[in-house]
């Protein structure tokens, strides 16, 4: 028998203890990151004996997450009967007389009752509030007040004189918003996604996600300083890094009961609430308006942010320049560079600048209109010194054709490699693309933006930088995965995420709401609108 002297049992016990502690230390890492990345609703599966602590960053993201989530009915539908009735429920005005004066506020009232006619005893409707003179081309959105209580005051800014109509509609009741709150943070998304692999002559499909149901081996996209991650199963030989296209592909996954889908057919969606009232007449008055300094980035944007008028978008807070035509909007872009990182919404304004009004060619693309819409894109005016580039925003992105991944990079990233300075400029939108996963996913995503914006800042301080909000919707868009009460509380996020920046912010919102254009690319006057006022921003 070997005899162990002490010294050697010193060091063979260190050792274990060494290795012990490695080991549990290295499960805790890895299950955090788990927990960073998983954005569940439910605890995690591990025998863990401490709680974890969350990161700053996953602090953030809850703290803003569970403001939100206040706002949420928390409803159970007991049977349709018991929902918000749009064609029961009734608008006044509060306080009502025979004539109002530009620059005072008009309240209406929204009393709200069931499809049996009892009056509602809880708020959370979803409702979208405007009033409009179609023969001025004129319209704003309005604030919604909710008493809580089934009553609501929507509150008007008059900004023109005439007779000006008023609509409400009751988009979702607020059992459907509870319905649609607890789908959202049921699964980490109702979409999934397809890899495709390609390496020398083999290549192989697998199942790529934000968290993966499986047993086999798996290869982790991580980016450590974001916290953000994504995964795909591991084919079979062939390396992670041979990952080259992306699709995703529709999970036909519901987490609605039958009675609370019913909610969502188009005939219970955007229901106009009757008034007890034709217009509201308004005149001059002879009130001097203040004056308004010109549009500069880091100014707060308020709630309505502005009307339209003449067709034109009028800012509440600031003087808008238009750029409507050619010769303003190459005035404003000759010798800088513009980057345009976001979604299709994005893609619009590079399609306009080459395919509209012609400005600046593509190069090394022939394609028109929305062909291969998630390429990227390079258009130049080299007489004019002009570059406009556009890129997508990185993972997720709902394309259900394969697209080609290995470019691809967070918008935090793509800001990081740019120097910046006083001839850059960005305009950065996200939005459309999140509305099918958890809101927390959204909201990380925005904050690490926002990081990426403060190092651009410190660096190239003159940098010019616009967020743009993403715009409403076809109201047909399916309500479960991309409907418009979801892209809603991401614009809540987003204006929470960029106070107090000194960035440009363009509330598309409030444009394609106050205007009444359904459709995720408006054409005419909503779209000038969010131009004109990006780049007064920018070009200011």
């Amino acid at each position: 028998m070997a005899i162990i002297k002490p010294r050697s049992v010193a060091v063979l016990v260190v050792t274990a203890f060494f290795l012990l502690s490695f080991m549990w230390h290295r499960k805790r890492v890895q299950v955090s990151l788990l927990h960073i990345f998983c954005n569940c609703t439910g605890p995690l599966q591990e025998n863990v004996t401490f709680p974890e602590v969350p990161s700053e960053l996953q602090v953030k993201i809850n703290d803003i997450f569970n403001r939100i989530q206040k706002l949420i009915p928390n409803v159970t539908l007991s049977n349709l009967n018991i929902a918000t009735n749009g064609k029961n429920s009734k608008a006044f005005i509060v306080n009502s007389r025979e004539k109002y004066c530009v620059g005072e506020d008009l309240v209406v009232q929204l009393d709200m009752y069931d499809a049996l006619g009892n009056r509602k005893t809880y708020g959370g409707d979803f409702i979208w509030t405007r009033i409009f003179s179609p023969e001025l081309n004129a319209a704003i959105s309005g604030r919604v007040e909710d008493f809580y209580n089934g009553t609501y005051h929507v509150h008007f800014p008059l900004h023109w004189q005439g007779k000006i109509k008023f609509s409400a509609m009751l988009f979702h009741p607020s059992e459907g918003i509870s319905a649609l709150w607890r789908s959202r943070h049921a699964s980490l998304g109702v979409i999934g996604f397809n890899g495709r692999f390609v390496h020398l002559k083999e290549q192989a499909i697998t199942t790529c996600g934000f968290k993966l149901q499986t047993k086999e081996e798996v290869c982790e996209y991580l980016d450590p300083d974001d916290e953000e991650a994504f995964y795909c199963i591991k084919p079979k030989n062939l390396p992670c890094e041979s990952l080259h296209d992306m699709m995703a592909i529709d999970l036909h996954s519901s987490y609605l009961s039958n009675e609370e889908k019913q909610l969502f057919q188009r005939s219970n969606i955007g229901v106009e609430i009757p008034a007890n009232f034709e217009f509201v007449d308004v005149v001059d008055c002879n009130k001097v308006s203040s004056a308004k300094p010109n549009c500069q980035t880091g100014m707060n944007s308020p709630f309505p942010s502005g009307y339209f008028y003449n067709g034109v978008w009028n800012p509440v807070y600031c003087n808008m320049s238009n750029y409507n035509n050619a010769e303003s909007l190459t005035k404003c872009l000759q010798g800088k560079k513009l980057f345009l990182i976001g979604d299709s919404t994005l893609r619009q304004f590079i399609m306009h600048f080459t395919e509209g009004i012609q400005i600046v060619k593509y190069f090394g693309y022939h394609g028109r209109q929305w062909q291969s819409w998630e390429e990227t894109l390079l258009a130049i005016n080299i007489e004019k010194d002009i570059y406009v580039s556009y890129k997508r925003h990185g993972f997720p992105l709902e394309s259900f054709m394969f697209y080609y991944f290995k470019e691809d990079k967070y918008t935090s990233r793509q800001i990081d490699q740019q120097g910046g300075g006083k001839d850059t400029i960005f305009v950065i939108t996200i939005g459309q693309h999140f509305r099918q996963f958890p809101l927390q996913l959204y909201i990380r995503r925005a904050i690490n933006i926002r990081k990426a914006i403060e190092r651009l800042f410190i660096r190239s301080p003159e940098t010019k930088v616009i967020i743009k909000t993403e715009n409403t919707r076809e109201i047909n868009a399916p309500v479960e995965r991309i409907g418009d009460f979801h892209g809603y509380t991401q614009y809540l996020a987003l204006r929470e995420v960029f106070q107090g920046i000194n960035v440009g912010f363009v509330d598309a919102w409030d444009m394609t709401v106050s205007s009444a254009i359904a459709t995720v690319h408006p054409p005419g006057n909503t779209f000038q609108g969010i131009m004109s006022l990006t780049f007064t921003f920018a070009c200011s």
